[in-house]
């Protein structure tokens, strides 16, 4: 009977248990979303959908042709949660493991899961043909700043047209400048950039931004002709039209 009755209350003891358990079970009860995913890419980057949206889990994202790398900081909605980028575990909120990328597409898959739920978002990932143009400018300089150690060049551009294509006179050139149609841009200027000032016959060579800047309006016509690559200046010189 002492066995019987023993039996009988380790019986009991565990029943009493069970719902215990089940009250305290989180499996599957958390938080698998995203609350956002950045990149490292804001200023090439192209995304679609544009705005990441928890509840979206499919992306594109697009960047220039010579990233050469990506790297994702996803933050999750629960801070249990545990984040995976490409099968590498992931602190919320910090840095994931770089993607590097290449001239093929790739894809990044981020996990979220929290006890047995479990969620995916994908981001196809895509150069973009190269954008790279090297062009030759001319017009005025509306104004010379510099911002967080970089140097910018705003100009008002003009119509260039060359008064013929055969190599001896094929530099010869006069220029418009239609008022209702001011072509302005503002570009940063290569640390290396070759900066000339004075006249085209006769230019002068600047060693540093400060010394171009100081004596650029000093002599000649004030029509500078600008090379660019991409969106930098690589070189700026005197123009005179013929």
């Amino acid at each position: 009977m002492k066995r019987v009755f023993a039996l009988l209350m380790t019986v009991l003891m565990l029943l009493s248990c069970v719902p215990a358990l089940a009250d305290g079970m989180t499996y599957g009860s958390g938080s698998t979303r995203l609350l956002s995913l950045n990149h490292n890419c804001p200023n090439t980057g192209i995304m679609l959908p544009e705005q990441f949206n928890p509840n979206e889990n499919t992306y594109l994202l697009t960047v220039a042709d010579w990233v050469s790398r990506v790297i994702f900081t996803p933050v999750a909605e629960d801070p249990m949660a545990t984040i995976t980028v490409n099968g590498q575990v992931v602190r919320s909120g910090q840095a994931a493991p770089e993607i590097g990328m290449t001239d093929k597409p790739q894809v990044a898959y981020i996990t979220v899961s929290n006890g047995s739920s479990y969620n995916e978002y994908t981001v196809f990932l895509q150069r973009r043909p190269s954008e790279k143009r090297t062009r030759v400018s001319a017009g005025y300089i509306n104004s010379i700043t510099q911002k967080n150690g970089k140097w910018y060049i705003d100009a008002d551009l003009v119509t260039l047209s060359y008064l013929s294509s055969d190599y001896s006179t094929g530099s010869q050139s006069t220029f418009t400048n239609k008022v209702k149609e001011v072509n302005t841009y503002k570009y940063s200027v290569n640390p290396h950039c070759d900066l000339f000032y004075g006249s085209e016959e006769n230019p002068t060579y600047c060693y540093t931004m400060y010394q171009f800047l100081n004596n650029y309006e000093s002599m000649g016509s004030g029509m500078y002709k600008f090379v660019y690559i991409e969106d930098e200046i690589v070189a700026v010189y005197p123009y005179t039209p013929y």
